[in-house]
């Protein structure tokens, strides 16, 4: 898995999620990256997951603990271009409810 920040002239945060979120350093590496950013004062976000291709219980739990501290921060995070297989997961663990959600990181951007 990869994952990759970078900032729009917006202002807003997008980190790119790639191949796996699962246990372990995969979801270490996107908490980091979350915290880093909110270290440096970014308020919005949007986690691009357009190339995410699995997702585990404890890649849930990463996300809505993502979610969580850019809440406490003050901030937002939005969720971009999840495949239908992952819109499922997220549909039966109440996370679509959670955060808003665009088909493409492209929608996001027009929305």
């Amino acid at each position: 898995m990869s994952v990759d920040a970078a900032q729009l002239d917006s202002g807003i945060a997008v980190v790119t999620i790639a191949g796996r979120l699962a246990m372990g350093g995969e979801t270490e590496r996107l908490d980091a990256a979350v915290k880093d950013l909110l270290q440096r004062d970014q308020k919005k976000f949007v986690l691009d997951i357009t190339t995410l291709d699995y997702l585990d219980s404890s890649g849930i739990g990463m996300l809505v603990s993502c979610l969580t501290n850019v809440k406490k921060a003050g901030g937002e995070l939005k969720l971009a271009g999840a495949n239908p297989r992952i819109r499922r997961i997220f549909a039966m663990t109440g996370v679509d409810t959670m955060m808003p959600m665009f088909d493409t990181l492209a929608g996001f951007h027009e929305a």
